[in-house]
């Protein structure tokens, strides 16, 4: 578990870019700012309407993929959705909109759909977690393929669920499914009070989450420096490096042999406030050097 002198190769740098004008624009403004993969939404992540994508748009998104080696591609669920709740119209919206999702994953070739899990507001945990995990398998059950289902974990929020490790690894047992896996936001997991600041406390950080959920069951990491301290619950992005966790944090991050391989897709401000850039990638190939 602890970190070695062995250090794998870097794995892939990307970034969240806009799909506006319909998905291929997203492959010439990775590749604007030097991103090796991506993440998109698919539809405006505060609404629940539907965007069409057309047979053509598939085409020459796939194309543009694969010309330029930008794999993996991830989907990003609106925001909207939240498969704790117990109402019983926004349980069905979600569920709907996380299994289009999904669906749209297998159709364009992404790798997953990253979700955010939702809060439970005056639920019980054991009865939210059961809404959740029953979710799932709707989810999974109407979205057939082999695209991925990714928990993110939560930054400590009120009422969310799937900020401590042991929330994220009970959805993953109880839904039983292999297409179920996770990623880690660096500001979420710093928010909820996982200390990622030295190699020392990834090593404790990532012991307990081998213990809750398995380290085999993490495929993607969300970069994103921290504007809180330590265990604040707040969900405040920073650019890399000008955050509470710094770019020391983010060195000892990419270098520890169990998150080095993995692809990272920045979710920043950006430094001039129109999200990610070069720049922060930049910060980050050079961290991970």
């Amino acid at each position: 578990m602890m970190a070695t002198s062995s250090v794998p190769p870097l794995g892939k740098l990307g970034a969240h870019v806009s799909a506006a004008g319909g998905i291929p624009n997203a492959i010439d403004r990775i590749r604007a700012i030097g991103g090796d993969c991506l993440q998109i939404f698919i539809s405006s992540p505060r609404g629940w309407q539907k965007t069409t994508i057309t047979d053509e748009q598939v085409a020459a998104f796939r194309a543009g993929v694969a010309e330029h080696d930008l794999t993996p591609v991830y989907i990003h669920a609106l925001y909207l959705a939240n498969i704790a709740t117990s109402q019983a119209e926004l349980r069905a919206k979600s569920i709907d909109a996380l299994a289009h999702a999904l669906t749209t994953a297998d159709r364009i070739g992404a790798a997953g759909v990253i979700y955010h899990t939702g809060s439970k507001k005056d639920q019980d945990l054991s009865r939210a977690m059961a809404n959740v995990v029953s979710a799932l398998r709707e989810i999974l059950e109407r979205s057939p393929g082999t695209s991925q289902l990714i928990i993110e974990g939560s930054a400590g929020q009120q009422g969310a669920v799937g900020s401590p490790f042991a929330e994220l690894g009970q959805m993953h047992r109880e839904v039983g499914s292999d297409r179920v896996k996770v990623c880690l936001d660096t500001c979420h997991m710093f928010q909820a009070g996982y200390d990622v600041r030295t190699t020392e406390a990834i090593d404790r950080t990532l012991a307990e989450f081998d213990r809750e959920v398995g380290l085999a069951q993490l495929v993607v990491m969300h970069a994103n420096d921290a504007k809180a301290e330590l265990g604040r619950g707040l969900d405040r992005h920073e650019n890399i490096g000008h955050g509470a966790i710094g770019k020391a944090g983010f060195q000892a991050l990419l270098h520890h042999p169990s998150l080095r391989s993995l692809p990272w897709i920045l979710e920043v401000p950006g430094f001039e406030g129109l999200g990610p850039d070069a720049e922060n990638l930049e910060i980050l190939r050079k961290l991970g050097a």
